[in-house]
């Protein structure tokens, strides 16, 4: 079944359906503490991960790498809220949220980027992991949460480097020791739910790549031992591409494009997942609502400035980033006939790639490429999440699709039979 699944995958786009759809279709949208309160429609979500919580350690929390430690308590390896001066505000909004929609369910999700650096210490020993889990359960129960989200970036190898002064981030155990979390804290929320009368949900985060998918031995049995405590994994098939390279590339292309010298694309990352056991219902595929832009990017011969090299960043400020809502309120897109943001402006001519599945904006004047994506790319993707049987899609994040335009059409995709 799992090898019908794999080959399958690849050729979903020409019509081949392997799977039913999934008993429940997730659409899991990540919410940052760190925007305060913002208006989101809850009716087109199933859950929203709150993002993010961090893992406290010597009376401290936080990443020395990029930011100013903060004073937390609690035991090594517990759980505390990250965000105090948003957190009131936001958690208050969210609960609201919640009440106002019952089918809404609430997820704490730990770790993120900046904030992995004490998974592996944590993950390493008995104590801290069962720190880690007592005060899981706590702020489930206090804050009314359905659910803990890991988002550990990444066992094995950590994306952020080392503080001066903290002597390990991850280690070459970290994955087995990751499934071993993950099956005690799988246990130790159905003992929750079964004196609370619920179940308490268990997700994680995963990079989309054969570096998360394979340890030190070339072994993916961490995996499918993670996968089997988990409700399911948050696949995260996007960033293929980002600000520290200098090329006019898609950030997350659904299918292979035959002039990309990187084969790396959303259909592959669900295939490799497939091919190592995971089951379908077990994966959320990931989407973003941001793009990345690149300047000084030279049209080639063929007039075409796809993959070309450029010479810097679009924008020096947020990681190059253009959240989508903001392309479209700034008037770098607009509607055409059928009410679809397909027209460029401000200069700009949207071009699409039929082989890959994604837009892209170009502007010959200042020659400045964009990568995005758009209701088309997302719908691409929606159906393709659907005709695989996946669990449903996730992406990162709210506020970036504040007009609600892309969570409207995987909303619409993931209600389809």
């Amino acid at each position: 079944m799992k090898r019908i699944a794999s080959a399958c995958v690849a050729s979903l786009l020409a019509g081949c359906v392997a799977f039913a759809p999934a008993p429940s279709r997730e659409v899991v949208g990540y919410y940052p503490a760190w925007k305060g309160v913002f208006d989101f429609d809850a009716t087109r979500l199933t859950v929203v991960n709150y993002a993010f919580l961090d893992i406290c350690w010597d009376g401290k929390h936080g990443n020395g790498a990029v930011e100013a430690l903060a004073p937390c308590a609690g035991g090594n390896g517990s759980i505390v809220l990250g965000h105090p001066q948003f957190e009131g505000p936001v958690l208050e909004a969210l609960a609201k949220a919640k009440r106002a929609h019952p089918h809404l369910r609430l997820m704490a999700s730990v770790g993120g980027w900046n904030w992995s650096n004490r998974f592996s210490d944590m993950a390493s020993d008995f104590v801290t992991r069962s720190q880690f889990i007592a005060s899981s359960l706590e702020v489930l129960r206090r804050y009314d949460f359905d659910g803990i989200d890991i988002d550990w970036e990444y066992p094995a190898s950590i994306g952020v480097a080392c503080a001066a002064g903290q002597k390990t981030c991850d280690r070459p155990e970290d994955k087995d020791n990751f499934a071993t979390l993950g099956r005690e804290l799988r246990a130790a929320l159905d003992r929750a739910g079964a004196a609370d009368g619920k179940r308490y949900l268990f997700t994680v985060a995963a990079g989309a790549d054969a570096k998360y998918v394979f340890d030190g031995s070339k072994s993916s049995a961490w995996l499918a031992n993670l996968a089997r405590s988990t409700d399911w994994i948050n696949l995260m098939t996007y960033d293929y591409h980002g600000t520290w390279e200098r090329a006019a590339y898609f950030v997350a292309p659904l299918a292979r494009d035959e002039a990309d010298p990187n084969a790396a694309n959303v259909e592959s990352s669900v295939r490799l997942f497939l091919d190592q056991g995971i089951e379908p219902s077990k994966l959320a595929l990931g989407a973003p609502f941001y793009g990345k832009g690149w300047s000084g990017c030279e049209a080639g011969p063929d007039g075409s400035v796809l993959y070309a090299p450029c010479a810097g960043l679009a924008r020096e400020d947020h990681e190059a980033s253009f959240e989508f809502a903001y392309l479209v309120d700034e008037g770098f897109l607009s509607r055409d006939e059928e009410g679809l943001y397909t027209r460029g402006g401000r200069g700009f001519v949207r071009h699409w790639d039929a082989a890959a599945k994604a837009p892209w904006l170009y502007n010959p004047q200042t020659r400045v490429f964009i990568a995005y994506d758009d209701e088309t790319s997302i719908r691409e993707k929606a159906r393709f999440a659907r005709q695989a049987g996946l669990r449903g899609m996730m992406f990162w994040e709210l506020s970036q699709d504040r007009n609600g335009v892309l969570g409207s059409v995987i909303a619409g995709e993931m209600r389809r039979p």
